[in-house]
């Protein structure tokens, strides 16, 4: 890396985590009840017991739904940046390649075999494992197919006939343990929990940690599969490395706001013409973008048509649909 390079990542990063801090405080204050931002810094210091009603209102709900949208938006956007290394291509994220189709029927499961009081582990522990399996399963296809439209296409297919099962499965077990169809078709942040938070958490810190640490060799697979074994990479336990890490990271992710989609596929958009294509550097810069995107896109939700709260899969897939459809006429008359 240029010292150039370097510079402009450590301005780009300095910016960034300003925005985020930004973004995160004004995720507290708007709402169905708007609190001043003085109110929230007030609380942030601790001069406002959580006994008040903005107090209940920022500890009890928005604490943890802002937490869960920083988790769930830093985990789509890298696993949207490390899926693009390994297919070689930017027509890709984990909703796409089914990855979350996947994770949302594991979910669901979750929910409706969990004991009592443990519903938030089962249902993240079943999301990570089925999004890892898909991941895992679908290891030499994604490889026969990298670099081609193919493979998404087929990814597409996978991933709505795996939600049109977790819908079948939702519609016949009708139990109130299990989110609505809604929650694994769109996605909502209005259900989180502090449970579903703690048990989500050290997944997601998990899956983003591994891929940054895979992420060189990642960079390596830009010059195909062979030439990254010559130089080094060992893509036969690496690559299913990196896959069953994202399959968990997005399996948490989907136990905290069911299925969002093109998150992972716009941020990286963005990402790579300003800091360069090196992973070490795009999946931090990713996760903190995808951070923001999700935070912005749950305020909006939850405000934009106050007091009804609008999916935020909606509001993703109203601007990732033509993003994929732009991607896809550009690689395919290349």
């Amino acid at each position: 890396m240029t010292s150039t390079q370097r510079s402009r990542a450590t301005r780009w990063f300095a910016a960034g985590s300003v925005f985020l801090v930004a973004t995160f405080g004004l995720s507290l204050a708007v709402g169905a009840v708007n609190i001043p931002i003085a109110e929230v810094l007030t609380w942030a210091t601790g001069g406002l017991p959580d006994e008040s009603l903005s107090g209940r209102v920022l500890s009890g709900v928005r604490l943890p739904r802002s937490l869960a949208a920083v988790a769930v938006g830093a985990t789509l956007a890298v696993a949207g940046t490390s899926l693009q290394g390994i297919q070689r291509t930017p027509v890709v994220d984990a909703h796409l390649m089914g990855i979350s189709g996947a994770s949302g029927l594991g979910v669901a499961i979750g929910y409706a075999i969990a004991p009592t009081g443990a519903s938030s582990q089962f249902a993240v522990i079943l999301g990570a494992l089925a999004g890892a399996g898909y991941g895992l399963a679908t290891r030499r296809f994604a490889a026969a197919t990298s670099g081609s439209i193919v493979g998404v296409l087929v990814g597409i297919g996978a991933g709505l006939a795996l939600m049109a099962w977790t819908g079948l499965f939702v519609l016949l077990v009708d139990s109130a343990n299990v989110p609505t169809l809604s929650f694994f078709i769109f996605g909502s942040l209005s259900g989180v929990s502090w449970p579903l938070v703690a048990a989500a958490a050290p997944l997601v810190a998990l899956s983003i940690a591994l891929l940054w640490w895979l992420g060189p060799g990642l960079d390596l697979l830009a010059l195909g599969e062979r030439a990254s074994i010559h130089l080094g990479f060992d893509t036969h336990r690496r690559v299913p490395l990196a896959l069953a890490a994202i399959g968990v990271g997005v399996g948490a992710s989907v136990a905290l706001g069911g299925v969002i989609g093109f998150v992972g596929l716009i941020v990286p958009l963005v990402i790579r013409p300003m800091l360069g294509s090196i992973s070490r550097i795009t999946i931090p810069a990713s996760a903190i973008a995808g951070a923001i995107v999700v935070l912005v896109f749950d305020t909006v939700a939850r405000t934009l048509a106050a007091p009804i709260e609008i999916p935020i899969g909606l509001l993703t897939a109203a601007i990732g649909g033509p993003v994929l459809v732009w991607l896809v006429r550009r690689e395919t008359v290349r």
